[in-house]
């Protein structure tokens, strides 16, 4: 193990640079080869990412709220309450303080989600298993079959940033820190119920080996 527990923010930021600029360069790629494609069907790169399919739902909690349903031919009913809150927060959050729409602002934030998420992913495996190990696991994340999504305005480069940086807290005691990074990661997928168990049954575990016993 490393001695990242104690190393101050700058430093860990630079230690994560070669992970962190080769996903950068992968995610990239990837971003080039979907505008090179929707070109050629005369669509648009920025459409796809930003206003499709769940971010079209999470625009929408940004802008209407919750309450909004759609109803099918076949008459199921849809509704926006199955989206958690956190991303159409952001949303309204950076649309309020720039001139970006609600569906741009949700790409600018799951944007830098996703980079704050690599950085997270090479923070706890650094840790354990040195730093090799760490800019391995964010290149193997970085080529996902669906990674794609991580370049999106999705929840999914949000949730994994959390549940990363949560997780580095926990295994450098920091567990205010964790608490607060799990409890955000409930609010933003329903996955994220699961980051806070695991944060409470470290937290516990923790507390009754240190008891004194009697």
């Amino acid at each position: 193990m490393t001695d990242l527990a104690t190393r101050p923010a700058p430093p860990l930021l630079r230690r994560a640079a070669p992970a962190l600029l080769g996903y950068a360069a992968v995610r990239a790629l990837g971003v080039v080869v979907l505008t090179l494609w929707s070109a050629a069907r005369d669509k648009s790169a920025l459409t796809l990412l930003s206003a499709r399919w769940d971010a079209l739902w999470y625009t929408r909690v940004a802008e209407l709220g919750y309450g909004y349903e759609v109803r099918l031919p076949n008459g199921d009913v849809h509704s926006n309450l199955a989206f958690f809150p956190l991303l159409p927060w952001l949303e309204r959050g950076v649309s309020a303080v720039t001139p970006l729409s609600y569906a741009h602002a949700g790409l600018a934030v799951g944007t830098l989600a996703s980079l704050g998420a690599a950085w997270g992913i090479f923070a706890v495996v650094d840790l354990v298993y040195g730093r090799r190990a760490g800019v391995c696991a964010v290149l193997l994340w970085a080529v996902l079959p669906v990674g794609i999504v991580q370049s999106m305005a999705y929840t999914e480069a949000l949730f994994t940033a959390l549940a990363a940086w949560s997780l580095y807290a926990v295994l450098t005691g920091r567990w205010v820190t964790a608490g607060a990074l799990a409890a955000l990661a409930g609010l933003t997928r329903p996955v994220g119920l699961a980051v806070v168990a695991a944060v409470w049954t470290a937290a516990i575990t923790s507390y009754v080996r240190q008891r004194p016993h009697a």
